[in-house]
């Protein structure tokens, strides 16, 4: 009989001691996880912090003198969250409809080329998009101006409006030869964060 009894409180002091042994390794695990955690949204928000925070409407000329001397990213903050962290600059963070984060950078090209960009809030992103035409440079007897906006309804638009003309032998515009257009896309940022855009499309002004 006693030594039934000690039988079983060594094996019931066993059980307890492998249960133990496991609840401290889930605990462990548990703590590394956390720490990992911990150290991904530290991370992120050191890059979000360099962005200022900007109300909408947001209204972007990238060939602006006040846009084109935008601040450079800090690349070891940033090469995580961005493709090209050497070649965009900061613009500012931006309110959300759902339950990510947003921000603009600036790609770097002629003019400045808005890149909207989308996390969830542990840093992971949802998506990136360059929002621009491309049309506009330094051309002979051709005007074109870049804008881009968000609405406070989170509709994008973006636009180039180009005025060209022939030119003489000078390479100055002829009188009465002017034609203007506008290409143009549109969109929206919606509730999951995606960024939606249409093609191109064309309007004549005259």
């Amino acid at each position: 009989m006693k030594k039934t009894l000690f039988l079983l409180v060594i094996f019931l002091f066993s059980n307890c001691k492998s249960e133990n042994i496991k609840d401290k390794i889930s605990t462990s695990e548990i703590q590394k996880m956390n720490s990992g955690i911990a150290k991904v949204n530290n991370e992120f928000l050191a890059f979000i912090d360099q962005f200022p925070t900007k109300t909408l409407p947001v209204i972007i000329n990238g060939c602006e003198d006040k846009i084109l001397d935008s601040p450079k990213l800090d690349i070891k903050l940033s090469s995580k969250y961005v493709t090209e962290p050497k070649y965009e600059h900061i613009y500012g963070r931006i309110p959300s409809n759902g339950n990510y984060i947003s921000i603009i950078t600036l790609g770097e090209a002629d003019c400045l080329i808005p890149i909207l960009n989308t996390y969830k809030p542990n840093g992971e992103k949802i998506d990136s998009k360059a929002i621009n035409i491309g049309y506009c440079g330094p051309d002979p007897c051709y005007e074109c101006v870049e804008n881009f906006t968000i609405t406070r309804k989170y509709r994008i638009y973006v636009a180039d409006t180009i005025k060209s003309s022939d030119c003489d032998e000078n390479f100055k515009s002829i009188a009465g030869t002017e034609k203007i257009k506008v290409i143009y896309k549109e969109g929206k940022l919606t509730e999951t964060g995606l960024i939606v855009l249409s093609q191109e499309n064309e309007k004549k002004i005259n």
